[in-house]
């Protein structure tokens, strides 16, 4: 079973409660931020969490992460993340919400136009 890293975005104050509801499906805790809680599992978690969570507003998977200062930079590195892996080559996918947390970059036009 291939390991990924899951993110499972709460209510601010509900962190704790949404840990422990992951740790007792049997995932490892990666982190626990504020309105976050970022978990190891494999293809299966997915389907388990958003089953089984009550706490979490959805389940995401974790496509990559980086440092970006610029608009430039946000957008080529977003480009150099291996979506072949994620999206077939004719796919095609829209961003329907869109947040930022804690960043000097945002614009919700920018991310619907990545």
């Amino acid at each position: 079973m291939e390991r990924m890293e899951w993110i499972a975005p709460c209510h601010f104050g509900l962190e704790s409660v949404l840990k422990r509801e992951i740790q007792d499906l049997g995932y490892e805790i990666a982190q626990v931020e504020d309105g976050r809680v970022t978990f190891y599992g494999g293809a299966d978690a997915a389907c388990r969490a958003n089953v089984f969570l009550r706490t979490a507003e959805r389940v995401l998977l974790k496509a990559g992460s980086f440092k970006a200062v610029t608009f430039d930079e946000l957008f080529e590195k977003t480009k150099a993340i291996p979506w072949e892996n994620y999206i077939p080559k004719n796919g095609k996918f829209w961003v329907a919400k869109a947040s930022s947390v804690k960043s000097k970059l945002f614009s919700l036009q920018t991310f619907s136009q990545l």
